[in-house]
C-alpha cells in the first residue's frame, strides 16, 4: 500500500498517451512525405509527356531525314529512356490515317494529293518544360535545315506549368506548417509527461544521484517510444501504400519502393531523435528547478 501511495504522489508516466501522440505525429508526417513525393513522380509523369512536332519539308530526302534526326538525337533536351531518344517519325501516309481516325473525313476524295507533312515527335525533358526553353527549343529545331515548322501545344503547356506551381507551394507550405506541429506535439506531449514525474527527479535529487543516472533512463524510454511510434507509423503507412498501389496500378508503376524505404527509415531515425531531445530538454528544465517551482 506504502509503495502504491508512493507512486501516486509522485506521479505515473503517461505511456500510452506518449506512445499515441508520437504515432499520430509520425505517421501525419510520413503520410506527407509520401504524398509529397507521389506528387513529384505524377508532375514529372506529366512532364515527360510534353512534346514537339517537328514538321518537314515535303522535298526532304530520307538522308537529310536521318541527318535532322541525328541532330535533334544529339540535343541535350530530347528525353531518353534507357539510353534510347524519345522521338517518333510520322510519315505522310501515317499522319494521313490518324487525320481520317480523328476527323472521320477522307480529305484524299477531294484531294488528289496528300497535303499533309511527315514528321518527328520529340518529347522534351521535364526540366526543359517551361515556356522560356520551350521557346528557345522550338527556334533551335526551326533553323535546322530541312525542318518546315516546329508545333507545340504552348497554351495548355503553360495552363499545365502554373497548375503545377500552385500545387508545389500549397504542398511545400503544408508540409512546413505539418513539422512545425508534429515537433509542437511530440515536444509538448514529453514535456507534460516529464512534468508528472518532477516530484520523482526531485526525491532522486534529494538523494543524491547524479544528473545523468536521472536523466539515463527518461532519455533511453524517450528515445525507445520514439522509435517504436515510428514502427507502428511505418506499418500504417505501408498498408495504406499496398491499398494505394492496389487500387492505382499507374501509380504503382511510377512508385520507387527504394525511396518509399528511405522515407520509412528517415521516420523512425526521426521519431527516436525528438524523442530524445524533447526529453532532454524537458528533463534539464526539472533538474534545474527549486522546489517551491515544483508546485
Amino acid at each position: 500500500m506504502a509503495g502504491f501511495r508512493n507512486k501516486k504522489i509522485l506521479g505515473s508516466y503517461p505511456v500510452f498517451t506518449v506512445m499515441m501522440s508520437f504515432t499520430l505525429a509520425m505517421f501525419a508526417m510520413g503520410l506527407f512525405a509520401l504524398l509529397m513525393w507521389h506528387a513529384q513522380l505524377l508532375t514529372q509523369n506529366v512532364r515527360e509527356t510534353i512534346e514537339m512536332e517537328v514538321f518537314l519539308k515535303k522535298e526532304t530526302t530520307d538522308s537529310i531525314q536521318d541527318g535532322i534526326l541525328d541532330i535533334i538525337t544529339a540535343r541535350n533536351f530530347v528525353l531518353k529512356k534507357n539510353g534510347d531518344a524519345q522521338i517518333r517519325y510520322i510519315s505522310r501516309e501515317e499522319a494521313k490515317q490518324n487525320f481520317i481516325k480523328t476527323y472521320g473525313e477522307d480529305f484524299t476524295t477531294v484531294l488528289e494529293e496528300n497535303p499533309l507533312y511527315a514528321s518527328f515527335k520529340v518529347k522534351i525533358k521535364p526540366e526543359f518544360s517551361d515556356s522560356i526553353s520551350l521557346r528557345s527549343i522550338s527556334q533551335q529545331l526551326s533553323r535546322i535545315e530541312g525542318v518546315k515548322e516546329v508545333y507545340y501545344q504552348e497554351a495548355l503547356i503553360n495552363k499545365v506549368n502554373r497548375n503545377i506551381k500552385k500545387i508545389s507551394v500549397i504542398i511545400a507550405v503544408g508540409a512546413i506548417i505539418l513539422l512545425f506541429a508534429s515537433m509542437l506535439l511530440i515536444n509538448n506531449t514529453i514535456r507534460l509527461a516529464i512534468y508528472s514525474q518532477r516530484f520523482l527527479v526531485r526525491s532522486m535529487q534529494l538523494v543524491g544521484a547524479t544528473s545523468w543516472f536521472i536523466q539515463k533512463p527518461f532519455l533511453i524510454r524517450a528515445l525507445l517510444q520514439g522509435f517504436m511510434s515510428g514502427v507502428i507509423a511505418v506499418l500504417l503507412l505501408a498498408a495504406i501504400l499496398k491499398v494505394a498501389y492496389t487500387e492505382l496500378p499507374q501509380l504503382a508503376q511510377l512508385a520507387n519502393h527504394k525511396v518509399n524505404i528511405l522515407i520509412f527509415v528517415s521516420l523512425l531515425l526521426v521519431g527516436s531523435i525528438l524523442g530524445f531531445l524533447s526529453s532532454y530538454r524537458a528533463i534539464r528544465k526539472y533538474l534545474n528547478m527549486s522546489l517551491d517551482e515544483l508546485y
